[in-house]
């Protein structure tokens, strides 16, 4: 009567050494096998360029496979979001790319064929960057509250620059003037460069971008921050007043995240995620970030998702308002 029992017990060692054998070769378990692209609608140079060529070295560290990065930028990162749905769903390609592209470009540029969410999946939310209001050195406006009451007696006299109608710095601008019951006269220019020059110039009254576009002119004297529209106070921007404090609701922000093609296996994104997220809280790359004025902040893809999605709805709120549509 023993041997059954001796025999049952071998077969469920047997059947238990399986399971463990096949856990171990998941596709999370192997992968990576090859090397990783990241594309990236961002051009070589940018700081979230930098960012992911900096977190690209510690996963190849890691992996001990090649982690590259393919920059496609143009479009508003359109191009880049359009190659990544492109791209074979096999855990060999993802997407580093700009929350406007998500957020924003779909409901602002004529002919986008991707939707986030038939043809993506979120993985997890890489980092912020606040967008700073600056003004020259020798403004009138010593605070955000003297500016915003300008605006309000006298409609459209506060010239505000920006790097292009529908761009995340215009619809930042144009938010916190809908929230402050203000009205800016809006200034569009090629980009953050010429908006600096044409705020510098008197062209302009106030900027909106990062602050890594201003920090030299505000180090150097040349200009003076009046409030960042960040959600909370940053490691760096400790000495400016958030611009909620004046004016509540006023709080943007780009974002960069991760996401890759719907159909890569839930395992291999996991396993991304987790990998992700101890390579971006690295305090050589929590540094290395903060000299480029964003912020890494990984988390769960259901926040990013849940992220999305509130973004999505508060700037087509911003779009309404402004009549922009795609063109």
């Amino acid at each position: 009567m023993k041997f059954p029992q001796a025999r049952a017990f071998a077969l469920l060692l047997a059947a238990a050494g399986a399971i463990s054998s096949a856990q171990a070769q998941t596709p999370a378990a192997r992968w990576p096998t090859q090397a990783v692209r990241f594309i990236v609608p961002f051009p070589a140079g940018s700081a979230p360029d930098v960012l992911i060529r900096q977190v690209s070295v510690k996963l190849t560290e890691k992996w001990g496979q090649p982690v590259l990065v393919d920059n496609r930028p143009g479009g508003s990162g359109v191009i880049g979001m359009t190659a990544l749905m492109n791209a074979a769903p096999d855990g060999t390609t993802f997407g580093f790319v700009q929350g406007s592209a998500i957020s924003v470009a779909p409901s602002t540029i004529k002919g986008v064929t991707y939707d986030f969410n038939r043809d993506f999946v979120p993985v997890t939310l890489a980092a912020v960057t606040p967008f700073i209001l600056s003004v020259p050195a020798d403004s009138p406006y010593k605070t955000l509250g003297d500016l915003i009451a300008a605006a309000k007696a006298k409609p459209e006299s506060v010239e505000v620059a920006d790097n292009g109608r529908g761009t995340a710095p215009h619809l930042a601008a144009a938010l916190l003037g809908m929230q402050a019951g203000a009205q800016f006269l809006h200034v569009h220019y090629p980009g953050g460069a010429q908006a600096m020059q044409g705020t510098l110039g008197g062209q302009t009254k106030m900027m909106v971008e990062s602050y890594n576009i201003v920090a030299g002119n505000v180090e150097g004297g040349k200009m003076r921050v009046l409030a960042s529209m960040a959600d909370r106070v940053e490691p760096g921007l400790e000495r400016f007043p958030l611009a909620t404090q004046t004016v509540p609701g006023a709080q943007a922000q780009g974002w960069f995240a991760v996401i890759a093609r719907k159909g890569v296996h839930a395992d291999v994104l996991a396993k991304l995620n987790r990998d992700m997220a101890d390579a971006l809280l690295l305090p050589d790359i929590v540094a290395k970030s903060r000299d480029l004025g964003v912020y890494p902040r990984p988390g769960t893809p259901e926040q990013l998702a849940r992220y999305i999605e509130a973004d999505r709805k508060g700037w087509q709120v911003v779009l309404d308002k402004l009549n922009i549509k795609p063109e």
